[in-house]
């Protein structure tokens, strides 16, 4: 049961939108997004980090991740891990958009681990 509800965590907060990142005229969406909106996605992608660790921890331990899918998931992780790294670089210069673009990178990596971690029917 905490392995479907961590994963259930991560996924929800991967799949979160943003706030505010509407069309202005002749701007695009991603151009509108305000620190603000960058650093609450970047909060939601450490949380679901987080999460998804748990989960593959968990998976792990009790067999169901094994193999090349758990060998995966690990490189997967520690990509994400990386895209966060990043992301929290951007976040000190002030870089919006370099946040939501290393989140947006974390969040579809943390979605790949998610696939990978069998779910308990």
């Amino acid at each position: 049961m905490r392995i479907i509800t961590l994963t259930l965590i991560a996924a929800l907060a991967t799949a979160t939108p943003l706030g505010g990142c509407s069309s202005l005229a002749g701007t695009t969406a991603a151009a509108t997004t305000t620190l603000g909106d960058a650093e609450k996605g970047l909060t939601l992608a450490h949380l679901a980090y987080q999460g998804i660790g748990i989960a593959l921890e968990n998976a792990a331990r009790s067999g169901v991740l094994h193999g090349a899918d758990a060998a995966s998931a690990k490189a997967l992780y520690d990509k994400a891990g990386t895209a966060l790294a990043t992301a929290d670089a951007a976040d000190a210069l002030a870089n919006a958009q370099g946040v939501a673009d290393a989140v947006a990178d974390a969040n579809a990596l943390i979605g790949q681990i998610h696939a990978l971690i069998p779910s308990a029917n």
